[in-house]
Protein backbone atom coordinates (compact mmCIF):
# COMPACT_ATOMS: atom_id res chain seq x y z
CA UNK A 1 0.00 0.00 0.00
CA UNK A 2 1.28 3.44 -0.91
CA UNK A 3 0.94 4.73 2.66
CA UNK A 4 2.90 1.79 4.08
CA UNK A 5 6.51 2.01 2.80
CA UNK A 6 8.29 -1.32 2.31
CA UNK A 7 11.26 -0.45 4.61
CA UNK A 8 8.81 0.35 7.41
CA UNK A 9 6.92 -2.89 6.79
CA UNK A 10 10.13 -4.95 6.92
CA UNK A 11 11.27 -3.18 10.09
CA UNK A 12 7.98 -4.02 11.79
CA UNK A 13 8.41 -7.68 10.79
CA UNK A 14 11.77 -7.60 12.54
CA UNK A 15 10.09 -6.06 15.56
CA UNK A 16 7.60 -8.95 15.52
CA UNK A 17 10.41 -11.49 15.77
CA UNK A 18 11.89 -9.67 18.76
CA UNK A 19 8.47 -9.34 20.39
CA UNK A 20 7.79 -13.06 20.17
CA UNK A 21 11.23 -13.83 21.57
CA UNK A 22 10.93 -11.64 24.67
CA UNK A 23 7.44 -12.96 25.37
CA UNK A 24 8.91 -16.46 25.34
CA UNK A 25 11.50 -15.24 27.85
CA UNK A 26 8.68 -14.13 30.17
CA UNK A 27 6.83 -17.41 29.69
CA UNK A 28 9.93 -19.40 30.63
CA UNK A 29 10.56 -17.45 33.85
CA UNK A 30 9.98 -19.05 37.25
CA UNK A 31 7.96 -16.06 38.52
CA UNK A 32 6.11 -14.32 35.68
CA UNK A 33 5.57 -11.01 37.50
CA UNK A 34 9.15 -10.73 38.75
CA UNK A 35 10.47 -11.78 35.36
CA UNK A 36 8.38 -9.10 33.70
CA UNK A 37 9.53 -6.55 36.27
CA UNK A 38 13.15 -7.49 35.66
CA UNK A 39 12.77 -6.95 31.92
CA UNK A 40 11.14 -3.56 32.50
CA UNK A 41 13.97 -2.50 34.81
CA UNK A 42 16.56 -3.53 32.25
CA UNK A 43 14.84 -1.54 29.49
CA UNK A 44 15.12 1.50 31.74
CA UNK A 45 18.79 0.84 32.45
CA UNK A 46 19.49 0.42 28.73
CA UNK A 47 17.61 3.61 27.87
CA UNK A 48 19.09 5.80 30.61
CA UNK A 49 22.31 6.78 28.74
CA UNK A 50 20.22 7.59 25.65
CA UNK A 51 18.54 10.45 27.52
CA UNK A 52 21.81 12.39 27.47
CA UNK A 53 22.49 12.08 23.74
CA UNK A 54 19.09 12.61 22.07
CA UNK A 55 16.64 15.48 22.03
CA UNK A 56 13.82 15.23 24.60
CA UNK A 57 10.27 14.82 23.32
CA UNK A 58 8.28 18.01 22.69
CA UNK A 59 6.04 19.23 25.54
CA UNK A 60 2.92 18.40 23.49
CA UNK A 61 3.75 14.70 23.68
CA UNK A 62 4.25 14.35 27.45
CA UNK A 63 0.57 13.85 28.26
CA UNK A 64 0.45 10.90 25.89
CA UNK A 65 3.72 9.60 27.30
CA UNK A 66 2.24 9.70 30.80
CA UNK A 67 -0.97 7.95 29.74
CA UNK A 68 1.00 5.26 27.94
CA UNK A 69 3.18 4.72 31.00
CA UNK A 70 0.16 4.15 33.23
CA UNK A 71 -1.51 1.78 30.77
CA UNK A 72 1.73 -0.12 30.23
CA UNK A 73 1.82 -0.95 33.95
CA UNK A 74 -1.59 -2.58 33.67
CA UNK A 75 -0.44 -4.30 30.48
CA UNK A 76 2.57 -5.89 32.16
CA UNK A 77 0.51 -7.15 35.10
CA UNK A 78 -2.14 -8.59 32.77
CA UNK A 79 0.54 -10.13 30.55
CA UNK A 80 2.32 -11.83 33.43
CA UNK A 81 -1.00 -13.10 34.82
CA UNK A 82 -2.06 -14.49 31.44
CA UNK A 83 1.20 -16.41 31.12
CA UNK A 84 0.96 -17.62 34.70
CA UNK A 85 -2.44 -19.19 34.05
CA UNK A 86 -2.05 -20.44 30.47
CA UNK A 87 0.26 -21.62 27.70
CA UNK A 88 2.19 -19.21 25.50
CA UNK A 89 0.64 -20.67 22.33
CA UNK A 90 -2.87 -19.90 23.68
CA UNK A 91 -2.49 -16.67 25.64
CA UNK A 92 -0.12 -14.86 23.30
CA UNK A 93 -2.23 -15.19 20.11
CA UNK A 94 -5.40 -14.25 21.99
CA UNK A 95 -3.74 -11.14 23.41
CA UNK A 96 -2.35 -10.05 20.08
CA UNK A 97 -5.39 -11.05 18.04
CA UNK A 98 -7.97 -8.85 19.69
CA UNK A 99 -6.05 -5.57 19.59
CA UNK A 100 -5.72 -4.73 15.86
CA UNK A 101 -9.44 -4.18 15.18
CA UNK A 102 -9.79 -2.02 18.28
CA UNK A 103 -6.74 -0.04 17.22
CA UNK A 104 -8.06 0.39 13.68
CA UNK A 105 -11.39 1.68 14.95
CA UNK A 106 -9.72 3.93 17.50
CA UNK A 107 -7.31 5.30 14.90
CA UNK A 108 -10.28 6.54 12.86
CA UNK A 109 -11.21 8.74 15.83
CA UNK A 110 -7.77 9.65 17.17
CA UNK A 111 -5.87 10.15 13.91
CA UNK A 112 -8.67 10.36 11.36
CA UNK A 113 -6.95 7.42 9.63
CA UNK A 114 -9.43 5.88 7.21
CA UNK A 115 -8.10 2.58 5.92
CA UNK A 116 -8.63 1.32 2.42
CA UNK A 117 -10.68 -1.89 1.94
CA UNK A 118 -7.46 -3.83 1.37
CA UNK A 119 -6.12 -2.61 4.69
CA UNK A 120 -9.24 -3.77 6.51
CA UNK A 121 -9.06 -7.12 4.71
CA UNK A 122 -5.49 -7.61 5.88
CA UNK A 123 -6.33 -6.70 9.47
CA UNK A 124 -9.32 -9.06 9.54
CA UNK A 125 -7.25 -11.90 8.09
CA UNK A 126 -4.56 -11.38 10.71
CA UNK A 127 -7.10 -11.26 13.54
CA UNK A 128 -8.92 -14.37 12.29
CA UNK A 129 -5.62 -16.19 11.98
CA UNK A 130 -4.36 -15.41 15.46
CA UNK A 131 -7.69 -16.39 16.98
CA UNK A 132 -7.58 -19.71 15.12
CA UNK A 133 -4.14 -20.22 16.61
CA UNK A 134 -5.42 -19.33 20.09
CA UNK A 135 -8.61 -21.39 20.19
CA UNK A 136 -7.38 -24.86 19.54
CA UNK A 137 -10.34 -27.09 20.27
CA UNK A 138 -10.26 -28.58 23.77
CA UNK A 139 -6.79 -27.28 24.38
CA UNK A 140 -8.11 -23.78 25.15
CA UNK A 141 -6.98 -22.04 28.30
CA UNK A 142 -8.90 -21.37 31.49
CA UNK A 143 -11.42 -18.57 31.95
CA UNK A 144 -8.80 -16.72 33.96
CA UNK A 145 -6.38 -16.92 31.03
CA UNK A 146 -9.04 -15.61 28.65
CA UNK A 147 -9.95 -12.74 31.00
CA UNK A 148 -6.34 -11.67 31.55
CA UNK A 149 -5.61 -11.98 27.83
CA UNK A 150 -8.58 -9.80 26.84
CA UNK A 151 -7.61 -7.18 29.41
CA UNK A 152 -4.09 -7.24 28.05
CA UNK A 153 -5.41 -6.78 24.49
CA UNK A 154 -7.44 -3.75 25.57
CA UNK A 155 -4.38 -2.14 27.14
CA UNK A 156 -2.42 -2.73 23.93
CA UNK A 157 -5.07 -0.84 21.97
CA UNK A 158 -5.02 2.11 24.38
CA UNK A 159 -1.26 2.50 24.69
CA UNK A 160 -0.73 1.96 20.94
CA UNK A 161 -3.09 4.82 20.12
CA UNK A 162 -1.59 7.00 22.84
CA UNK A 163 1.96 6.32 21.69
CA UNK A 164 1.00 6.73 18.05
CA UNK A 165 -0.20 10.25 18.79
CA UNK A 166 2.59 11.01 21.24
CA UNK A 167 5.46 9.94 19.02
CA UNK A 168 4.11 11.99 16.11
CA UNK A 169 4.03 15.06 18.34
CA UNK A 170 7.36 14.37 20.03
CA UNK A 171 9.74 15.46 17.29
CA UNK A 172 12.16 12.85 18.68
CA UNK A 173 11.29 9.16 18.41
CA UNK A 174 14.44 8.13 20.29
CA UNK A 175 13.78 10.66 23.04
CA UNK A 176 10.17 9.56 23.40
CA UNK A 177 11.17 5.89 23.59
CA UNK A 178 14.01 6.49 26.05
CA UNK A 179 11.87 8.51 28.44
CA UNK A 180 9.12 5.89 28.20
CA UNK A 181 11.47 3.07 29.18
CA UNK A 182 13.09 4.97 32.05
CA UNK A 183 9.76 6.09 33.48
CA UNK A 184 8.31 2.59 33.16
CA UNK A 185 11.24 1.12 35.05
CA UNK A 186 10.83 3.65 37.86
CA UNK A 187 7.07 3.22 38.14
CA UNK A 188 7.08 -0.57 37.86
CA UNK A 189 9.92 -0.94 40.36
CA UNK A 190 8.20 1.44 42.77
CA UNK A 191 4.94 -0.46 42.43
CA UNK A 192 6.55 -3.80 43.24
CA UNK A 193 8.39 -2.21 46.15
CA UNK A 194 5.12 -0.78 47.50
CA UNK A 195 3.61 -4.26 47.20
CA UNK A 196 6.42 -5.64 49.35
CA UNK A 197 8.28 -7.34 46.50
CA UNK A 198 11.09 -4.87 45.94
CA UNK A 199 13.74 -7.10 47.52
CA UNK A 200 12.38 -10.10 45.64
CA UNK A 201 12.73 -8.17 42.39
CA UNK A 202 16.33 -7.16 43.18
CA UNK A 203 17.25 -10.74 44.07
CA UNK A 204 15.55 -12.04 40.95
CA UNK A 205 17.46 -9.62 38.71
CA UNK A 206 20.78 -10.61 40.31
CA UNK A 207 20.02 -14.31 40.01
CA UNK A 208 18.70 -14.14 36.45
CA UNK A 209 20.55 -11.17 35.01
CA UNK A 210 21.59 -12.80 31.74
CA UNK A 211 18.15 -13.91 30.59
CA UNK A 212 16.37 -10.80 31.89
CA UNK A 213 18.93 -8.45 30.35
CA UNK A 214 18.52 -10.22 27.01
CA UNK A 215 14.74 -10.06 27.29
CA UNK A 216 14.85 -6.39 28.25
CA UNK A 217 17.07 -5.55 25.28
CA UNK A 218 14.73 -7.38 22.89
CA UNK A 219 11.69 -5.68 24.40
CA UNK A 220 13.25 -2.23 24.09
CA UNK A 221 14.30 -2.84 20.50
CA UNK A 222 10.94 -4.32 19.48
CA UNK A 223 8.81 -1.45 20.73
CA UNK A 224 11.35 1.16 19.72
CA UNK A 225 11.05 -0.05 16.12
CA UNK A 226 7.26 0.07 16.41
CA UNK A 227 7.34 3.67 17.64
CA UNK A 228 9.58 4.61 14.73
CA UNK A 229 7.15 2.90 12.35
CA UNK A 230 4.05 4.54 13.87
CA UNK A 231 5.58 7.93 13.09
CA UNK A 232 5.80 6.93 9.43
CA UNK A 233 2.78 4.74 8.67
CA UNK A 234 -0.84 4.29 9.86
CA UNK A 235 -0.90 2.93 13.41
CA UNK A 236 -3.52 0.29 12.52
CA UNK A 237 -1.35 -1.18 9.75
CA UNK A 238 1.76 -1.20 11.95
CA UNK A 239 -0.17 -2.88 14.76
CA UNK A 240 -1.59 -5.56 12.49
CA UNK A 241 1.82 -6.30 10.99
CA UNK A 242 3.27 -6.73 14.47
CA UNK A 243 0.84 -9.60 14.98
CA UNK A 244 2.93 -11.76 12.67
CA UNK A 245 4.85 -12.23 15.90
CA UNK A 246 2.22 -14.87 16.65
CA UNK A 247 3.82 -17.10 14.03
CA UNK A 248 7.19 -16.85 15.71
CA UNK A 249 5.71 -17.22 19.20
CA UNK A 250 3.85 -20.36 18.13
CA UNK A 251 7.02 -21.88 16.71
CA UNK A 252 8.91 -21.00 19.89
CA UNK A 253 6.11 -22.61 21.91
CA UNK A 254 6.36 -25.80 19.85
CA UNK A 255 10.13 -26.13 19.46
CA UNK A 256 11.44 -24.62 22.69
CA UNK A 257 8.62 -24.96 25.23
CA UNK A 258 7.32 -28.26 23.76
CA UNK A 259 3.73 -27.10 23.40
CA UNK A 260 1.43 -28.87 20.91
CA UNK A 261 0.34 -27.26 17.63
CA UNK A 262 -2.78 -28.44 15.79
CA UNK A 263 -3.94 -28.33 12.17
CA UNK A 264 -6.31 -25.49 13.08
CA UNK A 265 -3.41 -23.49 14.41
CA UNK A 266 -1.37 -24.06 11.27
CA UNK A 267 -4.38 -22.84 9.25
CA UNK A 268 -4.44 -19.76 11.45
CA UNK A 269 -0.74 -19.25 10.87
CA UNK A 270 -1.39 -19.30 7.14
CA UNK A 271 -4.13 -16.68 7.53
CA UNK A 272 -1.74 -14.42 9.48
CA UNK A 273 0.87 -14.76 6.77
CA UNK A 274 -1.68 -14.02 4.01
CA UNK A 275 -3.04 -11.07 5.98
CA UNK A 276 0.42 -9.58 6.37
CA UNK A 277 0.94 -9.79 2.61
CA UNK A 278 -2.44 -8.17 1.95
CA UNK A 279 -1.51 -5.30 4.27
CA UNK A 280 1.27 -4.43 1.88
CA UNK A 281 -1.10 -4.62 -1.10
Amino acid sequence: MADYPLPVFLAVLGSAVLHAAWNAVIRSGADRLLHTGALVVWTGVIALPVLFVVAPPAPESWGFLGLSNIVHMLYYVALASAYRTGNLSFAYPLIRGMAPIMIALGAMLVFDDVLRPLGWAGILLVCAGVLLIAFRSRQSGSRATVAWSLLCAATIAVYSLSDGRGVRLSGSVAGYAAWMYVLEAIVFGAGLTAAGRGRDLANYIVGNWRSTLLGGAMSAAAYGISLWAMARAPVALVSATRETSVLFAALIGVWVLHERFTRRQWLGAGAVLLGSLVLRG
